[in-house]
């Protein structure tokens, strides 16, 4: 074979190297997995919309240890970072008083950060008060899905898999990642992420749990 031909046989084996390592590019970001689930924070500051206003930081912790499906442990006391959407009193003229939040970063040990979607899902009162005998079968406002009839665990819940990994912890064990709306406490509603009052103010004080429902890309 002359000098032009080898030239050529090599210009065209480059070029399908290239067209294959191009190939293999989108399939690499479609492997990338999006975790959708649910896991239970508490809430350690008072967070009161007559005081809070928008844009202001919140921080929750997580109340039990589990993991990611892809291995991750998340250790109970993970720092759940997020801010507020709206907060309002109630004055005259209103109907209700409100308080949206959302979630943005979870702060692992060891400094590592995961980046999330995450919105409320349910509220249950501190956990001294979440044992009672009828916690498991209380209904939730707004229509929501009760936790009464589904198994009640601590940890994210995997969509795909199923998995739903449960704190050693019993007293966690009534709260049900599952569940959504309020359970357990008056005066308070919600729906779509939007907690509402009929009274002046939303107030979920220190040691109220959180039903986080989130979407964790990875």
């Amino acid at each position: 074979m002359n000098r032009v031909g080898i030239t050529l046989v090599a210009i065209l084996l480059l070029a399908v190297v290239c067209v294959g390592q191009g190939a293999s590019a989108p399939a690499q970001a479609a492997s990338a997995k999006t975790v959708h689930g649910a896991f239970p924070v508490k809430v350690t500051k008072t967070l009161d919309s007559s005081k809070l206003k928008d844009d202001d930081t919140v921080e929750l912790e997580t109340v039990g240890s589990f993991k990611l499906p892809d291995g991750t442990l998340v250790s109970k006391g993970s720092k759940l970072e997020g801010r507020v959407v709206s907060a309002k009193a109630r004055s005259k003229g209103d109907a209700d008083s409100a308080l949206t939040l959302t979630f943005d970063k979870l702060n692992l040990q060891g400094g590592k950060q995961l980046k999330l979607k995450g919105s409320v899902q349910a509220i249950f009162p501190p956990a001294e008060e979440a044992m009672g005998p009828n916690m498991a079968t209380t209904g939730t406002s707004q229509g929501g899905s009760g936790a009464g009839g589904s198994s009640a665990g601590v940890g994210i819940s995997n969509a795909k898999s199923g998995s739903n990994m449960e704190s050693s912890s019993s007293s966690q064990m009534m709260i049900d990642t599952k569940a959504t709306g309020v359970q357990g406490m008056h005066d308070l509603q919600l729906e779509n992420g939007v907690i509402t009052s009929k009274g002046k103010n939303v107030k979920l004080g220190g040691g109220v749990r959180v039903i986080v429902q989130v979407e964790i890309s990875g």
